[in-house]
């Protein structure tokens, strides 16, 4: 008694190389495409994104308009197109962005914009009680919550019965994740509630951090 072996399915791979467009020349074709794709639109003054758009467009269909006269499977020639396109646009964009960076010159495409940092601190810090004339001491954290490292680059007090020694934050570079302290000394002048502002300037984007520093004076 026989048994009938069926043949095995030629593999992708085998199928890829068997494949008469998906080839250096048609690697070539379509690297030549990108870059006609991309110089055009710069040439004219579209924008990165504009240049980025036409860049892919133009890639994908002269990936696919090389492969489409190829006699193989449509699956295969899909996954060809894919091939062809991802090595072409990764050859484009990293050639043309570096020989951007080379010259000196404005990016052609869009470029992730740099992580900004963060800055945290409490909206009011409670300095206690002390008698007047005499001094307690409280503590502001400054903390980096964002992407990159906060600097503080100055502190102001809005009255007279706070101080803050800023020695342990001025010009130090806070990396995210960490803080810095500003030491407040509170010397009440009279009795009762007295609070000030306390303004924090830093490298952060924006407006300064304020703090409201409150204490009572007994």
């Amino acid at each position: 008694m026989s048994t009938t072996t069926k043949p095995r399915a030629p593999s992708v791979r085998r199928q890829l190389r068997e494949a008469e467009r998906f080839s250096w020349t048609g690697f070539g074709v379509t690297v030549a495409a990108s870059l006609l794709g991309t110089l055009v639109p710069a040439a004219i003054g579209a924008g990165p994104e504009a240049t980025l758009v036409s860049t892919l467009v133009v890639t994908v269909l002269a990936a696919g308009g090389f492969t489409a006269k190829d006699g193989a499977a449509r699956g295969i020639k899909a996954i060809a197109i894919v091939l062809l396109a991802a090595g072409a646009l990764v050859l484009t964009v990293t050639g043309v962005t570096v020989f951007d960076l080379a010259r000196g010159k404005a990016t052609t495409f869009p470029v992730v914009p740099e992580a900004q940092p963060r800055v945290l601190v409490p909206e009011s810090v409670a300095c206690g009680t002390a008698l007047v004339h005499t001094t307690a001491s409280c503590a502001v954290a400054v903390r980096s919550v964002g992407a990159s490292p906060v600097r503080v680059t100055g502190v102001d007090v809005d009255g007279t019965d706070f101080a803050v020694d800023a020695s342990g934050c001025l010009g130090q570079d806070v990396v995210p994740g960490r803080r810095c302290t500003l030491v407040v000394r509170f010397t009440p002048s009279g009795s009762g509630e007295r609070v000030a502002d306390l303004t924090v300037r830093h490298n952060v984007p924006g407006p300064s951090a304020f703090v409201e520093l409150t204490g009572h004076g007994g």
